[in-house]
């Protein structure tokens, strides 16, 4: 049987059956005539989205970025882009879609942040050994004076997966672990400070109305600390630990079920068909 619209939006499950349209906000539609798309476009573009019969919208990262990854490297969690829009803008849009009967799903990044977020910054001031590195994942370079990589680990978007820092006094120091682009250093999840912060960052949308998160790189958050050589042409880096990822969606399903409503979230995941079957535990 085919629901109507308010019959999916009131449905505990209702993204078992909606008709879910992505939308990226830097190209979907422009309301102040500055060549960039931004939220306004979207509230005024409802009409619209109700017309084609979509349930919900997956909004692609609004937040603020250099876009080095087409906003995938986030510099604040909590803030949208001043190119597109503010706070108040985002509130705006969602009441509006929520008005049409039509559900709001955000793009989280929890496998890395900007090379501007205001914890790596924090990392590069700090040093070596630093809390606040620790949030990321830094190691000592081989060779006699640090000089080659901790690993041949390879970067998704091609060439190596480490980028080594100079330190304040200009002398070169650790490398970085960032398994898409440099400007993307990755978490380090072995800390118990970064789930908690993203804890937060999941409560932040959801008090703002939203209905799910759809988790970018979901697989590759718990990374293989013992930090070997991949073999010779294997592309695969030993990230998947699906025992390790279970224990941080959990956190995040207990977050979600916090709120009243079904609230939802959904995985984008590279990993093998074995893994994945995992994940459907």
């Amino acid at each position: 049987m085919t629901l109507s619209a308010h019959d999916v939006f009131s449905a505990p499950d209702w993204w078992r059956q909606a008709v879910v349209y992505q939308i990226y906000p830097r190209s979907f539609a422009d309301a102040n005539g500055d060549g960039i798309g931004d939220l306004l476009g979207i509230t005024a573009k409802v009409p619209y989205l109700k017309e084609l019969g979509v349930d919900a919208v997956w909004l692609s990262p609004f937040y603020p970025s250099a876009l080095a990854d087409g906003g995938y490297d986030v510099d604040d969690y909590r803030d949208v882009d001043p190119k597109i829009g503010t706070l108040e803008d985002f509130d705006e849009m969602v009441a509006a879609l929520h008005a049409a009967h039509i559900k709001v799903v955000v793009d989280i990044v929890p496998n890395h942040s900007s090379d501007r977020h205001e914890w790596f910054r924090a990392a590069l001031a700090a040093g070596k050994g630093s809390p606040e590195r620790e949030r990321y994942i830094f190691r000592d370079g081989k060779g006699a004076d640090g000089e080659l990589p901790p690993n041949n680990w390879p970067s998704i978007f091609g060439g190596g997966a480490w980028e080594r820092v100079v330190q304040p006094d200009g002398a070169p120091g650790q490398w970085y672990l960032h398994l898409f682009a440099k400007e993307q250093p990755d978490f380090n999840w072995g800390r118990p400070e970064v789930l908690a912060e993203f804890e937060r960052i999941l409560r932040f949308w959801l008090d703002r109305g939203i209905d799910g998160f759809r988790i970018d790189v979901s697989d590759a958050l718990i990374k293989d600390t013992a930090w070997e050589d991949t073999p010779d042409g294997n592309p695969l880096i030993p990230k998947d630990d699906a025992s390790g990822v279970h224990e941080i969606y959990r956190a995040f399903r207990a977050v979600m079920d916090s709120y009243d409503g079904d609230r939802m979230a959904v995985i984008e995941t590279g990993a093998p068909d074995d893994v994945v079957a995992l994940f459907l535990r």
